[in-house]
């Protein structure tokens, strides 16, 4: 993992690429929790209800309800995206990877249950992989319940297509691919059904489960709808070359949060995730 850290920091140095600047954070606001809002509690409580089963959960790898020992090193992720975001005034993140099988679906919903264990937090995770849509799937869904693309192009209200996983966090998934996806994703009616969710759920933090970099132009046509993102790499199969030009691509059109290096399986106790074990 070293070897990637200094090669990154070589190419980035080497590009004297330096951080977008961000929007300044709001002043005198407090996050206010679902519970306190007796209207936005109730356009919750009127979203369909679904919990995933915690042993599928579990064997997709992703803690969820409870924190424990395979919960930590997501926990500390959460901390540090919380408060990169809050001192930017950011609510929007995107994740995504280069190829597939990297993990950013799994990352995506691991995150967003971690940050729904904060009280105060209200998290939706929309799924933006309108080619090979999985989330729904991670979670065990049944088939009909929640089908996103359709409010994206605008033939269905939002709330037909959303679902309540807790008590502050939601889910827009998809059960099959979409027609046109990239065209789908630059749209104007995509935009509208985003903005709606906001102004009426209103999510301290949005995930988007977007496409791989490298397969199509889809996360490049939807990153400017985004605050920031988070690239997942993974282990013995993500080359530097791949990451670095992703990262550049990202970041001549959004943030660059961080990268996030997955299916690590030499990780030596110096990193300090057996603490809990």
């Amino acid at each position: 993992m070293e070897r990637i850290q200094v090669a990154l920091e070589r190419a980035r140095a080497k590009r004297g690429q330096g951080k977008k600047p961000a929007a300044p954070a709001a002043e005198g606001t407090k996050q206010s929790s679902i519970k306190g809002d007796s209207e936005l509690a109730t356009v919750w409580s009127e979203l369909k209800p679904f919990e995933p089963d915690q042993d599928l959960l579990n064997e997709h790898k992703i803690p969820a309800f409870e924190r424990n020992s395979l919960s930590t090193p997501i926990d500390m992720l959460r901390t540090k995206v919380l408060q990169a975001m809050r001192d930017n005034g950011w609510s929007r993140l995107a994740i995504t990877s280069p190829n597939a099988s990297c993990g950013k679906t799994t990352l995506s919903l691991c995150l967003a249950f971690s940050i729904a264990r904060q009280p105060e937090q209200r998290v939706a995770v929309i799924e933006m992989d309108l080619r090979r849509p999985n989330v729904a799937a991670s979670l065990g869904m049944p088939r009909g319940i929640s089908q996103f693309s359709k409010a994206l192009e605008g033939r269905d209200p939002i709330n037909e297509h959303l679902v309540r996983i807790t008590d502050n966090m939601l889910v827009g998934a998809n059960l099959h691919s979409a027609r046109n996806p990239s065209e789908l994703l630059q749209s104007d009616t995509m935009r509208e059904a985003l903005d709606e969710v906001e102004q009426t759920y209103k999510p301290t933090i949005t995930i988007f489960d977007m496409p791989p970099m490298l397969v199509s132009d889809d996360m490049m046509g939807f990153a400017d709808s985004v605050d920031c993102t988070l690239l997942v790499a993974a282990a013995e199969s993500t080359s530097i070359s791949e990451v670095d030009n992703c990262e550049r691509e990202i970041a001549k059109r959004t943030n660059v949060l961080g990268i996030v290096l997955n299916k690590c399986r030499y990780m030596g106790k110096e990193y300090g995730y057996d603490y809990y074990s």
